[in-house]
C-alpha cells in the first residue's frame, strides 16, 4: 500500500502523497509520483497496487505514470470514467487499490475514494466525501488508519491552512516510517484553490 491523504474544505482541496514504490522484483523507487493534477479542477492520488492504479486511471496516465497531456474533463467526467474502470475491476476481483479523485465541481470542493480489496471483496466501495457545512473540512486517508490519526493530530498542531497541512503530512510520514515499510519521507503536494 502507499499513503495518500487529502483535506477538502470550502476554500481549497489539498492532496499529499509519499513517493515510495516497491517493485515486484524487490527494488524500491524513492521518487515515484503518486499525485497528479489533471487540470485546474481535478487532482488524483494513487495508493495500492500501481498496476491496478494504472488500469483505474488509464484514461489520464501513461504506462510510465506520466500525464497523457491536457485533460479537459470536469470532475464529474473524471468520476464517470474512473467509475467505469472501477466496476470492471471489482468484477475481476483480483485488484487492490485505495485511491482518490478530488476537485472543484463548479460549486464547491468534493472527492471520492475508490477502494478495492481482493482479499475482502465485500469491503470494496466508492465513498463520496464533501464538507457538510461551509466551515467544515473533511480528511481523506488512503492507507493505514494510524496515518489518519497522526495526520489529524498534526492538523490540530499546525492548523488547517495549506502550510500547516504540509507540516502535518511531513510529521505523519516521519512517524509512519516507524511502522509502515511501504512509505518513505518524500512528500508531494497538490492544491486547487477556490476560483475567484
Amino acid at each position: 500500500m502507499s499513503l495518500v491523504q487529502a483535506v477538502i474544505c470550502d476554500e481549497f482541496v489539498f492532496v499529499a502523497g509519499e513517493q515510495q514504490l516497491k517493485l515486484n522484483s524487490g527494488a524500491v523507487l524513492h521518487n515515484f509520483r503518486k499525485i497528479f493534477r489533471l487540470n485546474d479542477n481535478v487532482i488524483i492520488g494513487l495508493s495500492g497496487s500501481m498496476d491496478d492504479n494504472y488500469y483505474l486511471f488509464q484514461d489520464y496516465l501513461t504506462i510510465d505514470f506520466e500525464l497523457k497531456g491536457d485533460c479537459p474533463d470536469s470532475l464529474a467526467e473524471v468520476y464517470d470514467k474512473v467509475g467505469v474502470r472501477y466496476r470492471e475491476m471489482t468484477e475481476q476481483g483480483e485488484c487492490d487499490v485505495f485511491s482518490l479523485v478530488c476537485g472543484w465541481n463548479g460549486f464547491g470542493f468534493e472527492g471520492k475514494t475508490f477502494y478495492i480489496n481482493s482479499q475482502f471483496g465485500e469491503e470494496s466501495r466508492i465513498t463520496d466525501v464533501r464538507p457538510e457545512h461551509e466551515k467544515d473540512a473533511k480528511l481523506i486517508s488512503c492507507g493505514d488508519n494510524r496515518h489518519y490519526d497522526n495526520f489529524l493530530a498534526g492538523v490540530y498542531k499546525y492548523g488547517a491552512e495549506v502550510y500547516g497541512l504540509q507540516k502535518a503530512f511531513r510529521d505523519t510520514l516521519a512517524q509512519g516510517v516507524m511502522f509502515d515499510e511501504f512509505i518513505n519521507k518524500n512528500a508531494q503536494f497538490e492544491v486547487i484553490r477556490k476560483p475567484v
